[in-house]
């Protein structure tokens, strides 16, 4: 998969704005079967903020992202081979329908401590999902967000947080069709801050709940089992100001997801998930008005025999990334 993002923002006072497009390559070519590839423009994203700082016992920050539909939809049966694995390509999606998503979110500090909390509902246009797909509406999104933070001591800061998401549900020609289970993330933080340097570790857990499916009868039906298996997630990240200039970083991540827990030969188990990457970049300025970036990181996953969403055995996937970015300032 390549991709060619481009992104331009704006500040005015307590007011911004930016937007988001790209052009991606994708294609996937199996040891059997045909392969396929698909060159399009992706989705474009414009988020709009406004702050509102002391002038309240809290700040506040008011948010508005549109999702506008410069994608591709409506994809031949062919091309669903390419919706990969988000553990493996970053881009999942082609292409989605008008999406809109306010959001509220106000913090507040007191000495040491400092404390947010963000709510946000998505509204999710409906699109042509395949040629035989046809009027699929996705289901609104609730969400909800909370963290605080506490200042040990200028090195020293920890934090706690977490995220609520409930799923609305997902509609064909007007027909429910299926919805996601409610998703629940929880997480801490450490991080220490030198001059020159400075490190944090990050450990988060998920769980996602039952996902009901439609039946027989054309109605949504909830599983005796959970098809996702709970997952944690822990982040090693060091950075170093080799020069005012240059900055060099590096991230270790590992991956754990427990198999769900239907039975080994049922047709919707799931295997369990391991996966280790790492992650080198480096960030150069020139100037005042230009940055340049480079970012190589590469992963290792072992995937258990799964029954879901196709058959197969146990598996390992070995890949790497390079990412190049340029930032210009006026």
């Amino acid at each position: 998969q390549g991709i060619i993002p481009l992104k331009v923002s704006t500040q005015m006072q307590n007011f911004s704005a930016s937007i988001l497009g790209g052009y991606a390559y994708t294609s996937y070519d199996p040891n059997s079967g045909d392969s396929s590839s698909l060159s399009h423009t992706l989705d474009s994203k414009v988020n709009l903020t406004y702050e509102i700082l002391d002038k309240l016992p809290f700040d506040v920050l008011l948010g508005f992202d549109v999702n506008l539909p410069t994608g591709k939809t409506n994809l031949q049966q062919k091309d669903l081979s390419l919706l990969m694995d988000p553990d493996l390509v970053s881009i999942t999606r082609f292409g989605e329908g008008y999406n809109f998503n306010p959001t509220l979110t106000v913090a507040k500090e007191w000495g040491d401590w400092v404390a947010g909390l963000g709510v946000g509902y998505v509204w999710r246009g409906s699109y042509d999902f395949t040629t035989d797909l046809h009027n699929y509406d996705p289901g609104g999104i609730f969400t909800t967000t909370g963290e605080i933070r506490y200042d040990f001591s200028p090195f020293w800061t920890a934090r706690l947080f977490g995220q609520y998401a409930h799923y609305g549900k997902d509609q064909v020609q007007n027909q429910d069709y299926y919805q996601e289970g409610d998703f629940y993330m929880a997480g801490a933080g450490l991080r220490h801050s030198q001059k020159k340097w400075n490190a944090s570790f990050t450990l988060r857990y998920l769980y996602r709940g039952k996902s009901q499916f439609q039946d027989t009868a054309g109605t949504l039906a909830t599983p005796n089992h959970n098809n996702y298996g709970n997952e944690w997630i822990a982040d090693l990240l060091a950075r170093y100001l080799l020069t005012e200039e240059m900055t060099l970083w590096t991230r270790l991540q590992g991956l754990y997801i427990k198999a769900n827990d239907f039975p080994s030969n049922s047709s919707f188990f799931v295997g369990r998930r391991e996966k280790i990457s790492l992650e080198l970049g480096g960030k150069k300025s020139f100037g005042e008005h230009f940055d340049a970036g480079l970012t190589v990181k590469g992963f290792y996953m072992d995937d258990e025999a799964s029954q879901y969403p196709v058959s197969k055995g146990d598996t390992s996937y070995r890949g790497f990334s390079v990412m190049g970015n340029l930032t210009a300032r006026f």
